[in-house]
């Protein structure tokens, strides 16, 4: 069986595409490396351990996709005092805290709500998880797709193929023809946004820092926390969520992450802090269908300078790269992601 269009990868840019072209009657084949979809956006109860704000007023189609389903957003919590910490454990504390300006918003039910097109996509039978691309063989009248799966080698037949993934898993599938050095160094040098990086949540009972007079907004040049924010959710859940600055073979080589988590949120707002409901850790450079090694041994500071990626003859007819990092704006971000489903839903729509 040969299908019209294999996309490849079902984060929120392979979700959107796959949504766009079903609306238009199409049947897209979806295929995800993972046992779920979702790719970055992962929750757990309702709290982020992927990408967790959005900013409507700057990301227009991130604001459309959340006016077209329905979607309710609530303002990052931020009124307290701000506190931090120096590279020798010193506290301090500003009591104007840190605004926001525009002000990040979270999403009601998580960025998880942002895949509400998924369960449609799956009742249609579109999309099939554990199943991981390997190489593409370019033939006369399509791609050949060479994939792993639970009942082993598998070889799918495509008119057109888009690769909704990050430039550095795209460079570690084999190509015949291959592409070109240049490109191939190009794509592998593209750092993938969050891959080398960790985030957790610690779950409380009450947001007992709000009663102190913390807005849970923290800095630390200590760690292993880095940046710390509220992450309560307006059904009067509390949690704390923050990122890890801690390398990523530092987090290896600590026996008890969690614990250390902990213990850094006790220095920062006393005894309180030191019984969490639990304690969730998403490290992303243990992810192989997000990171490579050179995600993790080099995480950029920066947001890194993303751009379109067209592939060069004869390759250009037949694949795309649509993932969110060759976004024209936002790349990283889930804005980057839905402007790069719609530039893969028009150049499709255009053929």
């Amino acid at each position: 069986m040969r299908h019209e269009l294999i996309i490849v990868g079902a984060g929120l840019a392979g979700v959107a595409l796959a949504h766009a072209l079903h609306v238009d009657g199409h049947a897209p084949r979806v295929l995800e490396a993972r046992a779920r979809c979702g790719g970055r956006i992962l929750g757990v109860d309702g709290f982020d351990l992927g990408p967790s704000w959005v900013w409507p007023t700057l990301q227009p189609r991130l604001a459309a996709w959340i006016t077209a389903h329905g979607l309710r957003s609530y303002e990052q919590a931020s009124t307290g005092a701000l506190q931090f910490e120096d590279a020798d454990g010193r506290m301090q504390t500003y009591a104007s805290g840190m605004a926001q300006e525009p002000p990040s918003q979270r999403l009601l039910g998580g960025s998880a709500a942002l895949l509400v097109p998924l369960p449609a996509l799956q009742r249609a039978g579109l999309i099939e998880t554990g199943v991981s691309v390997r190489a593409l063989h370019l033939g006369v009248e399509g791609v050949d797709v060479i994939a792993q799966g639970s009942d082993g080698t598998r070889r799918l037949q495509a008119r057109r193929v888009a690769l909704a993934l990050p430039p550095r898993l795209i460079a570690a599938m084999a190509f015949d023809p291959p592409l070109p050095a240049a490109l191939h160094a190009q794509l592998a040098a593209l750092p993938t946004w969050m891959a080398g990086q960790a985030k957790f949540v610690a779950r409380y009972a009450q947001p007992f820092w709000r009663a102190a007079g913390f807005s849970g907004t923290a800095f630390s040049q200590r760690g292993p926390i880095g940046e710390l924010h509220d992450a309560s959710l307006p059904d009067g859940r509390a949690a704390l969520t923050g990122f890890i600055a801690w390398s990523a073979s530092m987090r290896a080589a600590c026996a008890d992450l969690p614990g250390a988590i902990v213990a850094q949120l006790q220095r920062l707002f006393g005894s309180a802090a030191a019984q969490p409901l639990a304690v969730h850790v998403q490290d992303w450079a243990l992810e192989e269908f997000t990171a490579t090694p050179a995600d993790s041994a080099a995480a950029p500071r920066e947001h890194p300078d993303y751009a379109p990626i067209v592939l060069p003859e004869p390759w250009r007819a037949r694949v795309l790269l649509a993932g969110s990092e060759v976004a024209p704006d936002f790349g990283g971000y889930l804005e980057g992601a839905l402007q790069s489903a719609s530039a893969a839903h028009a150049w499709l729509s255009a053929r």
